[in-house]
């Protein structure tokens, strides 16, 4: 129902709570990996001229715009990896 796979997470565990999402794990896990990879997929293609033009700044190490996109989006990526680390066990209860 959404166009990136960040909602598309929350409307798998709702639809799976309201179905009774526990029947069929297995199957349901493959769903999720393959709703996950066609969400990605056509995120590329949408996108697909503007991520060639960032892969080729970040080659060619130029700084410019697109690196500075890539630099902060990889800053941006460091208060996930540092809670993920130490929180592990606490998240995954959740789940």
């Amino acid at each position: 129902t959404e166009f990136l796979p960040v909602s598309s997470s929350g409307h798998l565990e709702l639809g799976g709570a309201i179905l009774g999402g526990d029947r069929l794990p297995e199957e349901s896990l493959t769903f999720t990996v393959v709703l996950h990879f066609a969400t990605a997929l056509a995120t590329m293609l949408v996108f697909r001229k503007d991520i060639a033009l960032i892969l080729e700044s970040v080659i060619k190490l130029k700084w410019n715009e697109e690196t500075q996109l890539v630099a902060k989006i990889a800053l941006s990526m460091i208060p996930a990896v540092i809670i993920g680390l130490f929180f592990e066990e606490q998240l995954e209860q959740f789940f």
